[in-house]
């Protein structure tokens, strides 16, 4: 395949210049091959976690959703009083003691 310095004059983006830089054997190897490096990441898929695993799949997780939701309907459609439930008290630490500790006074 020949190509012609109208390819390099007049690229339609900048990976079309880039490409067109390393598949012309006339330009230098050295060239070439760090216009094939700056390609590389946009021809070619990066590894990469397609899938993270946790105790239930996603399937599960749906089904209980939707069980669930199917349960509030029948409580509503009922009429059911529904009890909602207290807020669970909050454990909070006592505030810090305002005296400073004697390692950091200055005299």
């Amino acid at each position: 395949m020949e190509y012609l310095d109208e390819d390099i004059d007049n690229p339609e983006n900048a990976h079309a210049l880039l490409k067109a830089v390393y598949q012309n054997p006339e330009v230098p190897l050295s060239v070439r091959m760090r216009a094939a490096m700056a390609c590389l990441p946009f021809e070619t898929p990066k590894l990469a976690v397609m899938a993270q695993v946790t105790e239930g799949d996603f399937a599960t997780l749906l089904d209980r959703r939707l069980k669930r939701l199917e349960e509030m309907k029948l409580i509503e459609a009922n009429g059911a009083k529904v009890i909602e439930a207290q807020p669970q008290p909050v454990e909070t630490k006592p505030p810090l003691a305002r005296t400073n500790d004697r390692r950091f006074r200055r005299f």
